[in-house]
């Protein structure tokens, strides 16, 4: 079985679009989507039919989780402009997909087996995601019974093979590329650049992982976002970096150096 992952779109139609022609190209044999699809301020209806449209596998996110709601009164930002651009077909869509599935011998979910708020390879050490040690990604999963755990949330690309073989793979976000959260406390996710992520896992007597970064169109969803009042997401889309305001007080990068994060994670 040869695998795509995506993961964490947030609305993003041009990243979306960039990286299903490039699994394409590359001959998966299926495509599981990880959770996370219109959240934000950009093409949240549009990336929600594409989605649709395709032959993948989905799992329900936290924010597609978040869209079922009748109102959005009380909803974050990035969440209230996806609630009011989606009809409420679409919404109960992503509200009911299934929390976890499995695929070609993975086991898939959004965060954790646990909830999908949770981060399973990652932790917040200094208002930032760190990788978590391989002891609390364990505790977490418990016996996992598959050769593949997949997993977002995060945004992070990140890959680490237990000691029971087990190999746990986050593709990173295919469309938003950094953010800063609230809960469960202040940090920022950074994931290194604008670019669309995502992975490709074989799974046969060994499992193989290919990582992927690629260029697509960032200028246009940040006049996207611009156009809908997000000058964050903007910045952030461009460069791959947070606004310095959103940095963490305490973790303030120093001058000179630069810092990778995308916004809007939770609101």
């Amino acid at each position: 079985m040869r695998l795509g992952v995506i993961a964490d779109v947030h609305g993003n139609l041009p990243a979306l679009e960039a990286v299903l022609s490039r699994l394409a190209e590359l001959s998966v044999d299926a495509v599981v989507n990880l959770g996370d699809c219109a959240s934000g301020p950009l093409w949240p209806a549009a990336t929600v039919r594409l989605l649709r449209a395709s032959t993948m596998s989905h799992v329900r996110g936290n924010h597609d989780r978040a869209l079922g709601t009748t109102s959005p009164d009380g909803l974050g930002t990035s969440d209230s402009h996806a609630w009011h651009d989606l009809d409420a077909e679409a919404r109960n869509w992503l509200a009911t997909l299934p929390f976890e599935i499995e695929i070609g011998g993975a086991r898939c979910f959004h965060g954790s087996p646990k909830d999908d708020d949770t981060y399973l390879l990652d932790a917040i050490e200094g208002g930032r995601l760190v990788a978590a040690r391989p002891e609390a990604v364990e505790a977490l999963i418990g016996t996992a019974g598959q050769a593949v755990v997949l997993c977002g949330h995060s945004h992070q690309p990140r890959l680490l093979r237990l000691g029971d073989g087990t190999v746990v793979v986050n593709p990173g976000s295919v469309g938003n590329p950094a953010y800063r959260a609230t809960e469960p406390s202040i940090h920022v996710s950074e994931s290194g650049g604008p670019h669309a992520r995502f992975a490709v896992v074989t799974i046969s007597d060994a499992v193989a992982i290919e990582l992927y970064a690629i260029a697509y169109d960032w200028e246009q969803a940040a006049r996207r976002a611009e156009a809908n009042g997000r000058a964050d997401w903007a910045h952030a889309l461009r460069t791959g970096r947070v606004l310095r305001s959103q940095q963490p007080s305490s973790q303030a990068p120093k001058a000179g150096v630069d810092r990778f994060s995308e916004s809007g994670h939770p609101r």
